[in-house]
């Protein structure tokens, strides 16, 4: 398998390689080498090549770390295929983003933290489009977190920090309300996610939680939340499968509880 994924490269290929240090695997033992041309044409076919402008590297950076990710144990990812994997890690996250502007949302300059970042989807595209915003990615995991600091090392992006620590915890330390945005998917159910991504907020920050679409009880819930936390829910274009919501007054000092707390008493939901 691995000599036929060699005998495909072609002199582009070729050059990447010489880029990817050690020990980490070289892309020629690797199953699958995601080109930054395929990266391109998804960026192309989904109107997002103007990121291109804010990091022409890009591409060559996207199509190494979703390499990289392919080649690492299934746990980072339940993806497999290549054209899957950038649309889920790479597309996604990106028009996302493009639906925040379009929003005409007043994003403040500032860091940017993903909360249990796992592969590093959404955050790291999110910090590629602009390097100049300084990136945190967090998780709990040592595997993810190992993974994570060898991408970052590998694709060259200073400005990207990995934090290995539990986000209930993080959020009571100096990375409190330090950020001007808090991004996460799939980490936890919509009012967990929340709960643990809005104490890191400055005032007037943005967070947006990729969670799907949630049925009626879990909007009432999710309106619930932010009210407790401080925040207003922030509505973009549909499809309603993004929670955004702008910090507008201090999170109280007790939130993000404790994990045991907030699985037993998750915010927004109904007494019985």
């Amino acid at each position: 398998m691995a000599r036929a994924a060699t005998s495909s490269l072609g002199t582009h290929d070729q050059q990447s390689v010489t880029r990817l240090r050690h020990p980490y695997p070289t892309p020629l033992s690797m199953l699958y080498l995601i080109d930054e041309q395929r990266i391109r044409a998804a960026l192309r076919l989904a109107g997002l090549s103007y990121v291109e402008d804010l990091n022409t590297d890009l591409p060559r950076q996207a199509g190494l770390w979703l390499s990289m990710m392919l080649d690492a144990p299934r746990n980072l990812t339940a993806v497999r295929e290549p054209q899957a994997a950038i649309e889920k890690h790479v597309i996604e996250p990106l028009s996302g983003r493009h639906r925040l502007f379009l929003a005409d949302l007043p994003i403040p300059d500032g860091p940017l933290i993903d909360v249990g970042s796992g592969n590093g989807a959404p955050g790291l595209p999110l910090a590629l489009c602009e390097p100049h915003r300084a990136t945190t990615l967090l998780d709990s995991r040592a595997g993810a977190t190992r993974f994570l600091e060898r991408v970052v090392e590998q694709i060259d992006a200073p400005g990207i920090d990995v934090r290995q620590q539990r986000a209930e915890q993080a959020a009571h330390s100096e990375l409190r309300e330090r950020f001007a945005m808090a991004v996460s998917r799939a980490a936890a159910t919509p009012t967990i996610a929340l709960e643990l991504m809005l104490p890191f907020l400055q005032i007037g920050g943005i967070a947006a939680a990729w969670t799907g679409r949630l049925s009626d009880a879990e909007n009432q819930a999710v309106v619930a939340a932010l009210q407790e936390l401080g925040a207003e829910p922030t509505p973009i274009d549909p499809p309603p499968d993004i929670i955004v919501a702008t910090k507008v007054r201090p999170s109280e000092a007790r939130y993000p509880r404790s994990w045991s707390m907030i699985r037993r008493r998750p915010l927004g939901a109904r007494r019985v």
